[in-house]
């Protein structure tokens, strides 16, 4: 098993250039063909693209966290070299994913007599928004049905760089032909009929890899009733925490469409992109690094593992405080050159810093998660996930209703704080640390004051800038470059933890050998 024998600091590296490079065409392409569909077709088809790709989301609820649970329960027969175990448990999971795209689709198919209650307002009216939605919901049962249980062996693997890597090459090519369809024919449902071939294709490779890599993992037996018994324990916990996760991202759409039209949505949509695109960079670093910690989990003392996670905080923190600065400087010159100055597109200056808030407190959760995944914490964490889908869907529909996409920012921002970041940091560190987590909050309380510091005096230097378009733009972002980080950099340089990150950046980046446990 190649890709276990490998070193977790090689593997780490490897996932994160490849889990990169994915990110970009991620970011690139959706830019590209949001672009040309605002231009060329309006701005209606982009709300029904993401109002379509949120119900979506919502339907994929059906997965209960079998992923997620699945590739935890790997970890030890990978450490142990366990194929017997590691096949039953594949086979049990193909099992339950083609389950969940039969769910998936008759769910799906129940809801879309209901679609047109979900739009506030007019729609296009060359389209028919039950076929496009169900060329959609086809996209979604497809995947689940042909072999996308394979992704969770790799990321178990520590080969994440195999299935960033397959996604890539069939992204590229299908976003491409998208492309080209759109500005030859300006017609929705050509672009749309392409999404399902882009998912086939992607899943095929997959399968191919994994035959090429592990020929000896293969879906076969049944898995043991301990392990069974485990997995729906977590699966149990993982489904209300998926209920949490959907109703605060998918559900802002939703409620968006609802209360104010397929415009308005467009433009939250647009402007959510670029929020996740960032997130989704920041993400490619830690689940990169899940595998790993889940093996330094079983290895290492907790010590060790504390420490680690102090020095990974503080280096994302880091990067997560400048991506915070560009966002709350850039955000809103950026919007004005990419929708040619149409104010009609922009979300207002107060809801362009609240959703650079939202960006940054959902992004503390980043390094802690690590810990919490790897020692599966989902059945201590189950009432809180609970706790947070009502609360969010609640707040959506009560401040959206009073206040608008104001509103709909405002519950998405507190219901993280409070029953995301509080209350999953309290379990982790009791259950697994057993020690208080004032030191951890504190720290996050001085790199939050720091950041805002950073946020206020870039944004004072960006003042004084008064040229406007594309070389304004350049100009803010190379203040944005260069302000934050010498901050950063003043303040920072005194903390011991510093100098421990210091090092291990260094490490990573020369190859140091890794020590063995």
């Amino acid at each position: 098993m190649e890709g276990y024998s490998a070193s977790r600091t090689k593997n780490t590296k490897r996932n994160i250039v490849s889990g990169l490079f994915k990110q970009i065409t991620v970011i690139v392409f959706p830019f590209l063909i949001r672009t040309i569909i605002i231009y060329v077709l309006g701005a209606q088809y982009q709300g029904i693209s993401g109002l379509f790709t949120s119900i979506i989301q919502v339907l994929n609820l059906s997965d209960l966290g079998f992923t997620t649970a699945v590739t935890f329960i790997m970890y030890k027969p990978i450490a142990e070299n366990d194929r017997g175990s590691l096949c039953a448990i594949l086979s049990f999971f193909r099992k339950v994913y083609r389950i969940i795209g039969l769910v998936i689709l008759v769910v799906g198919l129940a809801i879309t007599p209901f679609l047109r209650y979900m739009i506030s307002g007019s729609v296009p009216s060359d389209v028919n928004i039950y076929i496009l939605f169900l060329i959609y919901l086809f996209n979604t049962v497809i995947s689940y049905w042909l072999f996308a249980y394979k992704s969770a062996l790799f990321n178990a693997m520590q080969r994440s760089d195999i299935v960033s890597n397959v996604y890539t090459v069939t992204n590229i090519f299908i976003k491409t032909v998208q492309v080209v369809m759109l500005l030859v024919f300006k017609n929705y449902y050509v672009y749309i009929v392409l999404l399902p071939l882009g998912t086939i294709a992607n899943n095929l490779l997959l399968h191919f890899f994994s035959k090429r890599y592990f020929p000896e993992i293969v879906p076969f037996g049944k898995i043991d009733k301990e392990s069974k018994d485990n997995v729906i324990k977590q699966v149990k916990a993982l489904f209300i925490g998926k209920v949490g996760s959907v109703a605060r991202n998918s559900f802002d759409n939703i409620v968006i469409s609802t209360l104010l039209g397929l415009v308005i949505v467009a433009v939250y949509d647009n402007y959510y992109s670029i929020f996740t695109a960032l997130y989704g960079i920041m993400l490619v670093v830690t689940q990169a690094m899940q595998a790993s910690v889940g093996n330094s989990l079983i290895k290492e003392s907790v010590e060790k593992n504390y420490n680690d996670l102090k020095k990974f905080t503080f280096l994302f923190m880091w990067i997560i405080g400048w991506c915070t600065v560009c966002l709350f400087n850039l955000y809103q010159p950026f919007m004005l050159i990419w929708m040619r100055n149409d104010q009609s597109l922009l979300l207002s200056f107060l809801d362009m810093g609240l959703l650079t808030l939202y960006f940054y407190v959902i992004n503390m959760n980043n390094t802690r998660n690590l810990y919490l995944e790897g020692n599966g914490l989902y059945h201590e964490c189950r009432w809180w996930f609970l706790l947070e889908a009502v609360g969010n869907l609640a707040l959506n529909f009560v401040l959206g209703y009073y206040l608008g996409v104001t509103g709909v920012i405002l519950a998405t921002i507190i219901t993280i704080f409070v029953f995301n970041f509080i209350t999953r940091t309290n379990v982790v560190f009791g259950h697994y640390f057993k020690f208080s987590p004032k030191g951890f909050y504190l720290s996050h309380v001085l790199y939050y004051l720091i950041t805002v510091f950073a946020c206020a005096v870039t944004f004072a230097f960006c003042g004084f800038v008064s040229v406007d378009g594309v070389w304004g733009l350049i100009i803010r972002a190379a203040i944005c470059v260069f302000v934050p980080n010498v901050l950063f950099l003043l303040f920072y340089r005194q903390l011991p933890v510093f100098k421990e990150a210091v090092g291990f950046v260094k490490g990573f980046l020369i190859r140091k050998k890794e020590k063995k446990a």
